[in-house]
Formats: structure tokens, sequence, C-alpha cells
């Protein structure tokens, strides 16, 4: 893990000047009756479409321009220390140092490795737990400050690489409301620029009684109370919660955590549902794909399908 950074102990990351930014009115906000969609039909399924999805640059384990995507990662990568899901402990345990936890973090978010399944971005596991988390007060403030820098994992790809040069300068703030079901994270590259704005995404913690099923009307067992789903609607405005305008959704997995006594733990069946995408065989689309360059043959939901069950092993 990199060094603290120092943005940690700067006031101005605690409150950025953009302009779309604010204090959550939580009172406000729950008004509006915000809900997570109980058919998980996550949005960003539609994402990969037109000719510039055709090439499969967007693909983790894409081999576009490949030999640039090494020579790079290898010579000034931001993030230059790799390691391969299917090795576990060393790449789990450099990322869940519980000496980087801080025992501000909430219950829900520290001492956990979260696998972003269904995600189309090019990152998988994230530790908030060594953010920099402090706790709340009565009248409601921000609690976590982190970077996209630390312990936030890209893939090799050359998307990867420019993916991680963005999260060089991407911090966010994290809120959390009242009854403490929903945590607010807002993401900014300047803290000092009114003229820029920050971006809104939600995280929901799954409470008693909430089902989740596909669209087919199978139940999704590996969810239960005190898991997490990741949501976002207008990412401009923390007040939109129209479910008409839902952007983005997955379920955040914990597949690795930190026990009580400092050890590992590696959690079921969510650890194996990651090692299976990441070592997944992908041969079987070799030939309709030119090798692995070309989805012209695919919808833009076989692409997200593609794209999600074989994931980078190395991050």
């Amino acid at each position: 893990m990199s060094k603290y950074p120092e943005e940690y102990v700067d006031p101005k990351y605690w409150h950025p000047k953009c302009k779309n930014f604010e204090l959550i009115d939580w009172q406000k906000w729950l008004a509006t009756n915000p809900t997570v969609p109980k058919v998980y039909n996550p949005p960003q399924s539609e994402k990969l479409s037109g000719r510039s999805s055709i090439p499969m640059w967007w693909w983790a384990r894409s081999c576009y321009v490949q030999p640039i995507s090494c020579c790079l990662h290898s010579c000034c990568a931001v993030k230059p220390e790799m390691e391969r899901i299917s090795d576990g402990d060393a790449l789990f345990r450099g990322l869940l140092n519980p000496e980087n936890t801080s025992d501000d973090a909430p219950d829900v978010l520290g001492n956990h490795l979260l696998w972003t399944q269904d995600n189309i971005a090019s990152e998988t596991l994230i530790n908030f737990g060594s953010m920099a988390w402090r706790k709340q007060s009565d009248e409601g403030r921000v609690i976590g400050l982190g970077t996209a820098l630390n312990d936030w994992t890209n893939d090799v790809t050359c998307f990867g690489y420019g993916t991680s040069i963005y999260m060089n300068t991407r911090f966010f703030v994290i809120q959390r409301s009242p009854d403490e079901k929903w945590y607010a994270l807002s993401g900014f590259s300047s803290p000092d620029d009114p003229e820029t704005e920050c971006s809104f995404m939600f995280i929901y913690v799954v409470q008693e009684g909430d089902q989740y099923e596909t669209p087919d009307g199978n139940i999704i067992e590996y969810v239960k109370p005190g898991d997490l789903v990741r949501v976002s609607w207008d990412n401009t405005n923390p007040y939109e919660t129209d479910n008409s305008k839902l952007s983005y959704m997955y379920f955040p997995r914990r597949v690795a955590s930190i026990n009580s006594d400092g050890l590992l733990v590696k959690n079921s069946p969510h650890i194996e549902d990651l090692l299976k995408v990441a070592t997944s065989d992908a041969s079987d689309k070799c030939c309709e794909t030119c090798c692995y360059t070309c989805s012209c043959c695919m919808s833009p939901v076989e692409r997200f399908v593609f794209q999600t069950s074989h994931i980078s092993d190395r991050q």
C-alpha cells in the first residue's frame, strides 16, 4: 500500500468547493422515498453499445494494443504492484492490512475487501477501511475521505492503465444517513475549483426483509441483510432518486475480511464466485471475436455478460 496520503489531513479535501457539493439534507433526501429496485436488472448492461464498443478495448482481459499496455505498466504505472486474484492471500493481505484500517470506519465498510461484481469499469477490488474516517457529529458531516489510488485495483489492459491515471487525482468524501441505511459518496478531482462538479453515488445497506431477484424471478440468494448495494441516479444531483433514471447498480460483495484476531478470512460463496470469473475459460468466443478483438456479433447485453463473466485475474 502507498503511504498515508497527505490530503487526508487537509481540511479542504473534507469540504470540497465543487459547485454542486453540499452536506446532504437527509430529511429532504429521504422525503424523495429512495428505494433500490427489487428486480436486479443493472442499467450498465446496455452501456456497451454503438460502434465504439465493437473493438474489445473494454474487456478486462483485452489484448488490444497489449504491448503498449505492458510497457506502460512496467515503466510508468501509478499502481506498479500487481498480484493475481487466484494467488489469493498475497493480493488480499496487501489490500486488507489491519494496521491501515481506521477504528472509526463503519462496520459495514471497514475490514472488508469488496468485489465490484457486474461493474463494467476497469476496477475490481476495493477496501474502504483504509480511508480516513471520523465519527459522526450531532448535526451531520462528512465522515470519510478516500482516494481511488490506494487499495482500489485495476486490470492490466490499456483501459485499466487509463483508469488508474484518472484515479491518481480522484478523491471522494462519504456521508451517512441518520438511520445508517444509506451512504452518499461524492467524487471529485479538485477541492478548490468552484467551477467543477462532483459526482454522486449511493450505497444502501440491505435490511431484514429485503429480497432481490433476477428478471426471470430467481431469488439472489447471496444477498443477505447487512450486505451492500451500489446505485446511481443523476450523478450531479443527489436528490434525484427516481428509479426510472437509475444509471448504475450492482452488489459489492465481501470476498475477504479481517476478523477480530487480525486474521484474513475468505467469505463464501463470494470468494468462490470471484475465483470462478477470474479464472474462467473464454476460448469458446475466440473465433467469434477474432481472437478477442471484435464484438460486432455481440449485442450490448452479450458484451456485458462476457465482460462480467471473464474478469482479469491480474490486478
